[in-house]
């Protein structure tokens, strides 16, 4: 289905990506991914990006490929169990020591997945990053208040108080528009 062009890195990275919702490369490929710089194939549908973007192609490959996610239920682990979690259950998902964890108002959850794959499954779901070890869902946002630096404090419902970076603060501000 897919042919990649690039750097071994990028390749790999995307590989990794791209597996995770089961696109497949195939030597009867329909579409070419290609790293700028490298040479584009004549008479194939490609996609040229930069490395630094490689997130934005698997972005744009997955929104035509929802059939194969599973974005209604997550499975969490806690107390030796697991559970299926509804992503607007959950209040904020964070990078903790050794795995994620995600805040619902009563539980924490551990969760296998990275923090980004979680980010782009439940973008849409209004999820977005506050700073690079959390994930928090805006409709569990109580209240934003301006902090320094062109930061944010969010006041979630239960009662937590996340910092979004100043790196995060504008997109904070484009998707809320304050």
């Amino acid at each position: 289905m897919i042919q990649l062009v690039g750097s071994k890195k990028v390749c790999e990275k995307l590989k990794v990506e791209l597996s995770k919702y089961n696109i497949e490369r195939d030597a009867e490929y329909e579409l070419v991914l290609v790293e700028r710089g490298y040479e584009i194939p004549e008479d194939k549908l490609c996609i040229v990006f930069d490395a630094i973007d490689y997130m934005t192609v698997v972005k744009l490959l997955i929104s035509g490929n929802r059939n194969n996610l599973h974005k209604d239920t997550v499975t969490g682990f806690r107390e030796n169990k697991y559970v299926l979690i509804e992503p607007k259950d959950i209040l904020f998902v964070e990078v903790n020591s050794d795995c994620i964890v995600a805040h619902t108002i009563l539980h924490e959850y551990s969760m296998k997945e990275t923090l980004q794959y979680y980010e782009m499954l439940w973008s849409e779901k209004g999820f977005i990053r506050a700073n690079k070890s959390q994930l928090i869902n805006l409709l569990h946002v109580k209240e934003i208040i301006p902090w320094f630096n062109s930061r944010y404090v969010l006041k979630m419902a239960n009662g937590a108080e996340l910092e979004v970076s100043k790196m995060y603060s504008k997109i904070l501000r484009n998707t809320l528009k304050i």
